[in-house]
């Protein structure tokens, strides 16, 4: 009894070691797959933030290609989503805070990602508080001066309203004004109500037409709202071409 029992341990022992190796080479090729997936992956999320900058921002974004496995992405040169993030937009006056975007349904039209289509775009465009402090003071002309040193702090008065709050050395007081949209991208600043400050100093801000910054990728402005972190705006695009 004893002796087959030695017999049955020998002959199981090189097969634990063939399951053994089998099942650490296994893991290492597994470790090394998702290794050159996850290269890979950030390989492509540079070269497509290079084409989308090249779309009409002043600088890189940062781009996130969602799903795993990538590489099967690749294959097939089809990407569920991609997410989009830029930051300081200016034109003019107006700087765009941060952009975000979520691209849906992107093809590509070959392995180097020199071009392809985006299905769909949505998101958000924001202008800060201070942001909006600084059109404002640009627009105010030769008291402008008078007002960056005035304390001028800008909060929510609602879904479409800014209130400013002023402390001048003579007086202090404060003012609100309703921000709506116009077509081609632009923002209006409408004075619908003061207190305590002195009509010169609102004169020239009490209507005021703020030329959004240039959208990449064909985006436009759908609605704006105000936030407690400034005036977003839903943006949207569809049927996208990039690159070449």
């Amino acid at each position: 009894m004893r002796a087959a029992t030695a017999r049955a341990a020998r002959r199981s022992g090189p097969r634990r070691h063939r399951t053994r190796r089998f099942v650490i080479g296994l893991v290492i090729i597994i470790v090394v797959l998702v290794v050159l997936d996850f290269a890979a992956r950030v390989a492509a999320e540079n070269v497509l933030a290079g084409k989308i900058e090249k779309q009409g921002l002043q600088h890189k974004p940062s781009v996130t290609i969602d799903g795993f496995p990538f590489l099967t992405q690749v294959a097939s040169r089809h990407f569920g989503q991609v997410n989009l993030a830029a930051a300081d937009q200016t034109e003019g006056p107006v700087t765009i805070t941060t952009i975000n975007a979520t691209a849906r349904n992107i093809k590509v039209n070959s392995y180097a990602f020199s071009g392809g289509t985006i299905g769909s775009l949505s998101g958000t465009a924001l202008i800060s508080f201070a942001s909006l402090g600084n059109t404002l003071t640009q627009q105010v002309g030769p008291l402008a001066s008078v007002l960056k040193g005035a304390g001028l702090a800008l909060t929510p008065a609602g879904p479409g309203e800014v209130r400013a709050t002023l402390n001048l050395l003579v007086t202090s007081g404060s003012a609100t004004w309703r921000v709506g949209l116009l077509t081609g991208n632009r923002i209006t600043v409408r004075l619908v109500g003061s207190s305590a400050l002195p009509s010169s100093l609102l004169g020239s801000i009490q209507n005021i037409t703020l030329q959004v910054p240039k959208l990449p990728l064909g985006l436009t402005i759908d609605s704006v709202k105000v936030t407690a972190a400034g005036v977003v705006g839903r943006i949207s695009a569809s049927d996208v071409p990039f690159g070449s």
